[in-house]
């Protein structure tokens, strides 16, 4: 007999106790449920005892799994921190974690400005948007839209509240009355934000059915139909700036403010990196411009 289980085993032990979930565990380890499902009990039976209490399609952590979380959670931490040191010690690398809209639309178009002040950092981009990603150091840096939450662990920096409205090819919309009424236009949505028409209607009174519609399977894609004249999308205004600076689209509604922000998180514990401090403090200074 081995003296140690499968090391992929207690990898994926440590995330689906992290979440109590399978399916969370296998999303933030770009698995399927069913591999997570099988590993799990691979390593129950490896053990010969029961880790997790499984009822009514949800997973709880018997007391010998949360005596074996304590453990990976102490043994994983001090390999990652170990292995960072290593990586550190060769050269400095960041891996930034974003929406493909944001980084598409924002970063990449400004990114060449932190390569020149910072031309020793090596930079790395994600589209996988998992927080579980800052713990187990998959990513560096994490920028979200959303609400804000409270975690010890993670520190967090807004950087723009969220502002969306309707953005179109000019001379679309050049037969609206005001108020406008954007349900008589062929309507433009994200999957990735699939309640933005919603979202924007509540915010502003805004009238008439904005369900129907093309849909993209994300924003990228509405926004370049958009700007062939295919209809009428919703953007965050800090995604179209330049778009809309060189006319190419229009806001013929303006933006209205929702109840969320743009974010920059990083683990509590690294924030004080050089790389990692640098990269904050240069795009607060981006965002604010």
């Amino acid at each position: 007999m081995n003296d140690l289980p499968s090391l992929r085993a207690l990898h994926y032990f440590k995330q689906a106790a992290q979440f109590e979930s399978f399916s969370t565990a296998a999303e933030s380890l770009n698995v399927t449920h069913s591999a997570v499902s099988h590993q799990m009990k691979n390593l129950e039976g490896w053990l010969g005892t029961v880790l997790f209490n499984r009822t009514a399609g949800r997973v709880f952590l018997t007391a010998d799994g949360i005596k074996l979380k304590t453990c990976c959670d102490r043994v994983f931490d001090e390999i990652a921190k170990t292995c960072h040191e290593i990586r550190n010690g060769s050269e400095q690398h960041l891996i930034i974690a974003c929406s493909p809209s944001f980084l598409a639309q924002w970063l990449l178009p400004r990114i060449s400005r932190f390569s020149q002040l910072y031309p020793q950092i090596t930079l790395s981009f994600q589209t996988q948007t998992a927080p579980g990603q800052l713990e187990n150091q998959r990513t560096d840096v994490l920028i979200k839209s959303g609400p804000h939450i409270e975690n010890p662990d993670t520190d967090a920096m807004q950087i723009a509240s969220d502002f969306i409205g309707p953005v179109c090819a000019p001379g679309l919309c050049h037969d609206l009355m005001p108020p406008p009424d954007f349900s008589a236009l062929p309507l433009l949505h994200a999957d990735t934000k699939i309640n933005a028409w919603q979202e924007w209607a509540k915010a502003t009174g805004a009238p008439g059915d904005v369900s129907s519609g093309k849909h993209f399977d994300n924003l990228i894609l509405a926004i370049q139909a958009a700007k062939n004249g295919l209809g009428v999308c919703i953007a965050p205004k800090m995604l179209v700036e330049k778009e809309l600076e060189e006319g190419s689209l229009i806001a013929p509604a303006g933006f209205c403010e929702v109840d969320r922000a743009t974010t920059v998180l990083v683990s509590s514990q690294r924030r004080d990196e050089p790389e990692i401090r640098a990269f904050r403090e240069w795009i607060r200074e981006e965002a604010r411009q």
